[in-house]
């Protein structure tokens, strides 16, 4: 009896994880993809963990995700937001230096795209996230992916290549690059990439580029962002709504979350803005610390709190066949992180189902 219960468990498992991969297969070619329901991540590479001198205060303060991007998709996860800057290393002092033959660039500084969360570095890589990104889409065609980035600006790091750095390696991947249009359909989009970024890097995108974006809880979908491809424009609402330390944060933030559901399905949206894309971010903090910085800044419990209050929140809200937009969350795949029921799993699998 427990062989057979254990066998139809895994059976289970297998059967929820193929249709987690490969959720995109059951929508038509022709459905805009602005009108479909992505679940995403919010800085997605903090599942990786962080590098040896950000590790401590890294996961103290800035863990969002348990779960690195091959498991976000293999839970159903298609939107990642990215956030990287140029990580400077300094070539190491070689003490036989005098007597080894040199290479032009041995003394000059490496440069790596980095992700990062605020001032700590992930152990993952912008070119690093491409390359998980094209395996999965090689492994699964019918699939695609979007990706939200920022540069991730700091005081303390040197960005001024970041453009330039950016821009090549996207031209390296401009095979998987679709352009931005509003009506873009899902088989358009199907085994590829649609990069949308909030900071230019050229004077016309390898994707789109975001300009407008909020961080109020308001949701005023006739002030909506800009979205520009090559070619065409678009509109975007999006609620980004992240501070929740604050009496009454919660409540304004679960009211924002509501609200930009209902302006994404919403007959008199659709009517004046019948290409518009949403965005709608259930991630935030309700904790801040001291504890490694001069001044507050969340935490990871905070992030973890929060996401204990809205991912179940959001995945309650949706019912049956209906538009959430991108849903980027923290803690994505997992319903349980740290001492909190963060319901990243079932929020996930609330918004693929909301597609059918």
């Amino acid at each position: 009896m427990h062989k057979l219960l254990l066998s139809l468990l895994l059976s289970l498992a297998a059967i929820t994880t193929a249709y987690a991969s490969d959720w995109l297969s059951r929508i038509d070619d022709d459905r805009r993809v602005c009108r479909l329901s992505i679940p995403g991540t919010h800085d997605a590479c903090t599942g990786y963990g962080f590098v040896a001198q950000d590790t401590l205060a890294g996961n103290y303060i800035a863990c969002t995700q348990q779960l690195d991007i091959s498991a976000q998709w293999a839970v159903g996860v298609r939107a990642f937001d990215l956030r990287p800057d140029v990580l400077t290393t300094q070539p190491a002092k070689d003490p036989n230096a005098k007597y080894r033959k040199h290479h032009k660039d041995d003394n000059q500084p490496k440069r790596t795209l980095q992700i990062y969360h605020g001032e700590f570095a992930t152990r993952q890589t912008f070119n690093g996230v491409f390359d998980v990104l094209r395996d999965s889409l090689a492994a699964h065609p019918t699939e695609f992916a979007i990706i939200i980035m920022q540069h991730e600006r700091s005081s303390h790091r040197d960005g001024s290549h970041w453009e330039a750095m950016i821009d090549y390696a996207l031209a390296e991947n401009s095979d998987l690059l679709v352009d931005f249009r509003p009506d873009l359909t899902v088989g358009q989009l199907r085994g590829r990439i649609l990069v949308l970024s909030r900071d230019t890097y050229r004077p016309t995108p390898r994707g789109g580029y975001i300009d407008g974006w909020r961080f109020d809880a308001a949701v005023d979908w006739q002030q909506p962002a800009a979205m520009r491809g090559y070619a065409m424009k678009g509109v975007l609402c999006v609620q980004d709504f992240y501070n929740m330390t604050w009496e009454g944060g919660t409540t304004a933030k679960l009211a924002a979350i509501e609200r930009l559901l209902r302006v994404a399905n919403s007959a008199e949206v659709a009517a004046k803005y019948p290409d518009m894309w949403f965005i709608n971010h259930t991630s935030g903090f309700k904790y801040t610390s001291t504890e490694y910085t001069a001044e507050p800044v969340s935490t990871s419990e905070g992030y973890r709190a929060n996401a204990a209050d809205t991912n179940a929140f959001l995945a309650n809200l949706i019912k049956g066949r209906m538009t959430t937009g991108l849903v980027m969350m923290d803690f994505a795949g997992v319903d349980r992180s740290g001492e909190h029921d963060v319901m990243g799993r079932k929020l996930v699998n609330a918004v693929i189902n909301s597609n059918f």
